[in-house]
């Protein structure tokens, strides 16, 4: 399997993801965990959203993504500093950072297996891994509860600290704790996100075929569509959280 490059996203992906906004959240959290000056790099960097407020903390961010195009819009942020590059493959020296950083990241490396091992080799002895799971908590609400029916259809989830822990322990990564990293509140009606499941506007439904569509995801977007109120927004609250690996090696 072949890790999953932003391309096709990258004009728009900042309205979709929340921006420098988000970024500084995420930013914070990890700020409780780090050094001062601490060397971080953060794989599939995307735009620069959080790798930019690390750096403007006083951290030395490296970034690394498989997308020209969001590695050009991220160099606006941060140039320099920046890799193309397969996360499978990090073109990094042994024992040269304090801290990997995977935001929304480790579901779209197509070799898991290789991705961990190059993080523990890439950390110093005691380095922290962060992963920002990429399905979020939501509050229920009529379009949440019917919207987040795609994470079990899809096998979403396990980047989660409750399944991911027992995944990467034999790597020697061993988990510390989870913590809030984001929290989005923004409004939504039942049409503007049937509309974004439509774009496919996550990387999880890029590559499903039609039969795939039709058995997984068009009854979602049919039972959004059937909603009442179709112009209605609805408050929505995302909260993304970030468990906290330790290299034990």
């Amino acid at each position: 399997m072949s890790s999953i490059p932003f391309d096709r996203i990258a004009h728009r992906y900042e309205e979709t993801r929340g921006g420098l906004e988000r970024g500084r959240q995420i930013a914070k959290a990890l700020g409780m965990f780090l050094d001062p000056g601490s060397r971080v790099l953060e794989i599939c960097v995307g735009t620069g959203a959080v790798a930019k407020p690390l750096s403007d903390d006083g951290h030395t961010v490296t970034g690394i993504d498989l997308s020209r195009p969001m590695l050009n819009l991220a160099d606006n942020r941060l140039p320099g500093v920046l890799v193309e590059g397969d996360a499978s493959k990090l073109p990094v020296a042994a024992d040269s950072h304090d801290a990997v950083l995977a935001v929304w990241a480790v579901h779209v490396v197509g070799d898991q297996q290789a991705l961990y091992d190059e993080v523990v080799r890439v950390l110093k002895p005691g380095g922290l891994f962060f992963v920002v799971a990429s399905t979020p908590r939501v509050d229920s609400n009529d379009v949440a509860d019917i919207a987040f029916r795609m994470r079990p259809a899809l096998g979403r989830g396990w980047d989660r600290s409750n399944i991911l822990a027992g995944r990467i322990a034999g790597h020697g990564l061993v988990f510390l704790t989870e913590v809030e990293a984001s929290k989005h509140l923004f409004s939504e009606t039942p049409s503007d996100r049937a509309a974004a499941i439509e774009r496919r506007d996550w990387s999880s439904l890029w590559e499903l075929d039609d039969a795939e569509w039709a058995d997984k995801i068009q009854p979602i977007v049919d039972d959004l569509r059937a909603l009442p109120n179709q112009n209605r927004k609805r408050k929505q609250v995302h909260r993304h959280d970030v468990s906290v690996y330790r290299n034990s090696r």
